[in-house]
């Protein structure tokens, strides 16, 4: 679909657009297809509470309008998941285009997954449809399906009749394809800032430091001075660090490396210092490109302190490499430690690692994000309270909390594993549907 086709229901309808600013959904909204916007804006486009919008930026995409949140009033701002930001091709603070639609009922549609490659026969066909009852797609859409426990399913439209904005109804005849499309989204590895949970102020500093040089150069150049090299992340294990940084590098679309500093020691005399060499040549010929040295005490311990020849080279080698970056501002190298005292002295000062952020234990209203996290995909029982857990779970980082949800699941599991035939190949969707995660598997 060309830009000029975009968002037209009719060749000869004229159709009024707002540009607004996009904003990540807050957690009860992701995976519901919903566009949280003003309804000053709602008022002026004559749209209702549950009418289909469209969407419209680098792609077009659409989904269900619903009023803003009462503190977004006014602000000119639009709420959309990370799904819905990739259907249209944009990320946190870029501009998009809102307008109304007339959605036809989609009579022929046909998905492929993306990436996993799945069996499918009708009954599976019968179960996604009525999952997607009233979705509203357009071609080369992303959709995810849950299925079951905690598991999701991505699939890409790759066939749609009529074309434009449609909504899948009763009548809608769905196809699944067994051929995998090769989407860059990986299924369920592409982290997003909406799955890191408890960490609203790090996220907004990390996004200066590390997204803003990668996407916007221009701005640093516009100041006078040198965006950043080096971000260094410090907190206790688990805590999401390294989800962080997955995070950044996805949601600025920056080709991502990521290396735990042990894997770079070796007991061949050159050979750490080149492993090194080869990770900062990659990034600089597929900038903007994020380096990610998870455990970097491991490989940049203090010189005085170390015994051995290999750490002090690897130490300097390291300090060369970041001081020699050529593609300054389009490629960031982000560090990870839980020792960040054990650091070598010169790599935390400016020019080098510009800034640190300390990524804390989360706090109870943290800890609830998280919860909501794991459990989004989950068939959680009614009586389930997510902030009484979030309120006795003191001291709990992010892999804690992931591990729960995850035990929490399995118990769940064990219970419906005499009523599934294994032999299958695959297992009765009206089964999975059943399948449901009570207080007690907590």
């Amino acid at each position: 679909m060309t830009e000029g086709d975009a968002g037209k229901v009719d060749d000869d309808d004229e159709v009024t657009r707002v540009t607004l600013r996009v904003q990540k959904a807050k957690k009860r909204d992701i995976g519901r297809n919903i566009i949280r916007i003003d309804p000053k804006t709602m008022e002026d486009l004559n749209i209702q509470t549950g009418d289909v919008i469209g969407l419209f930026a680098k792609k077009e995409s659409a989904g269900i309008a619903w009023p803003s949140y009462p503190q977004d009033n006014g602000l000119g701002i639009v709420r959309i998941d990370s799904r819905l930001r990739k259907n249209t091709g944009t990320s946190i603070d870029d501009t998009i285009e809102i307008f109304k639609v007339n959605a036809k009922v989609a009579q022929n549609v046909v998905l492929a997954p993306a990436s996993v490659k799945i069996r499918t026969n009708p009954r599976f066909e019968s179960f996604v449809k009525r999952k997607l009852n009233n979705y509203p797609i357009t071609i080369d859409d992303i959709i995810l399906i849950s299925i079951g426990i905690s598991r999701e399913i991505t699939f890409k439209v790759i066939s749609l009749r009529p074309k434009g904005i449609c909504v899948i109804k009763q009548e809608t005849s769905l196809h699944i394809s067994e051929h995998v499309t090769e989407d860059e989204e990986k299924g369920g590895d592409y982290i997003t800032y909406e799955d890191v949970g408890g960490l609203d102020r790090e996220i907004q500093r990390v996004r200066e430091m590390v997204e803003l040089p990668l996407r916007h150069p221009s701005l640093f150049k516009r100041l006078g001075i040198d965006p950043p090299k080096g971000v260094l992340l410090r907190g206790p294990p688990g805590c999401g660090k390294t989800l962080l940084a997955r995070a950044v590098a996805n949601e600025s679309e920056a080709h991502f490396i990521s290396i735990n500093g042990p894997e770079i020691m070796s007991k061949f005399y050159g050979e750490s210092e080149k492993k090194l060499r080869k990770l900062f040549i990659e990034a600089e010929e597929k900038s903007p490109s994020i380096i990610f040295i998870d455990e970097i005490d491991a490989i940049a311990p203090k010189r005085e302190t170390v015994t051995g020849e290999v750490e002090r080279r690897v130490v300097a080698q390291l300090l060369a490499l970041m001081d020699g970056l050529h593609a300054r501002g389009r490629v960031i190298v982000i560090g990870a430690t839980n020792r960040p005292n054990s650091l070598d002295s010169a790599l935390r000062r400016p020019g080098r690692f510009d800034r640190e952020i300390e990524i804390k234990v989360p706090n109870e209203k943290g800890r609830r994000e998280i919860f909501q996290i794991h459990t989004r995909n989950m068939p959680l029982d009614k009586k389930i309270s997510l902030k009484k857990f979030a309120q006795i779970t003191h001291g709990f980082v992010g892999a804690d909390i992931s591990a729960v949800c995850r035990e929490a699941a399995m118990a769940a599991l064990r219970r419906y594993l005499p009523k599934i035939n294994l032999e299958s190949e695959m297992i009765d969707p009206e089964l999975l549907e059943q399948i449901e995660v009570t207080v007690d598997d907590f």
